[in-house]
């Protein structure tokens, strides 16, 4: 019941400035908050003595030592995003990965308002010049929403099929920070697919002679809508940012999407090809 509170509050964040989110961990498994920005400064509850606590980036782990009571972390991370969580000890909680997107924040510096005193006249709001264009048509300027918009034209050797479920790659894309990544998923079954985590690697071609030690971790720096429950007979597409990167010819960037409480685990590998030839925004 717990976990299923917890999971409710996370996918379901309100605009609300006071909102809390829900983080469920567990003594025997380590759980990882993953930002869309470097974590610059945490503070919980806690005690060093009753977890671990470590950040790495974008990306903050923390685990108990102990079956630990309720308790508060609060993280700042350099785009400027202010968090508040509350943080539940369960030890049968299943999600132990969490996707942190700036929405969840509860203060935004760079977009936080502050209200006229009494009496004083606030601007008058003035907007550009559309040149007679539909301001819902007007060309996106966030790089996940341009790519988002892209036509699909990876068409061959971009695609995993597994239980009826399809995952598979519509395009990648580079500017000069970032590379971008369009995923489609399709779910043929009856049966909701309900996503844990999904992961990147970069691992040998020869996936089976590969063991886990020689897999390099890749993290995402931003995406567009986190994916947590494709419903049957349903598609979604997802954008994922990563740094600018390259792998050798004798690699593979590996994409993951593991199932809740399932054994459906589809993987799709993409050749250093489709990175190189990356097109450009």
């Amino acid at each position: 019941m717990i976990r299923t509170v917890c999971l409710f509050l996370l996918l379901a964040a309100g605009d609300t400035l006071s909102a809390q989110q829900c983080i469920c961990w567990r003594r025997d498994k380590v759980t990882q908050l993953i930002f869309s920005s470097e974590v610059v400064k945490f503070r919980a509850g806690y005690t060093s003595n009753d977890a671990v606590s470590q950040s790495d980036g974008p990306v903050l782990y923390i685990q108990p030592v102990d079956s630990l009571a309720e308790s508060n972390l609060n993280v700042i991370t350099a785009d400027g995003c202010y968090y508040a969580f509350n943080v539940i000890y369960d030890s049968t909680a299943a999600m132990v990965n969490y996707i942190i997107t700036p929405s969840m924040a509860f203060y935004r510096e760079n977009t936080a308002t502050h209200p006229a005193a009494v009496g004083e006249q606030q601007p008058a709001e003035t907007s550009a010049p559309t040149d007679g264009l539909d301001p819902k048509e007007q060309t996106p300027k966030d790089p996940l929403e341009i790519v988002g918009k892209k036509p699909d034209y990876i068409v061959a050797n971009n695609i995993a099929r597994l239980q009826k479920l399809v995952f598979m790659l519509k395009g990648v894309y580079v500017d000069e920070q970032n590379v971008y990544f369009k995923f489609r998923l399709e779910n043929h079954s009856n049966v909701a697919f309900d996503v844990d985590y999904i992961t990147f690697s970069i691992t040998a071609r020869k996936t089976k002679k590969a063991s886990t030690q020689e897999r390099v971790q890749l993290q995402p720096v931003r995406v567009d809508e986190p994916v947590h429950r494709l419903g049957a007979k349903s598609t979604c597409e997802v954008v994922y940012a990563f740094e600018k990167f390259t792998i050798g010819e004798e690699k593979i960037l590996l994409a993951e999407v593991l199932e809740l409480g399932g054994d459906r685990n589809i993987g799709l590998q993409i050749p250093e090809s489709f990175i190189i030839e990356a097109r450009k925004l």
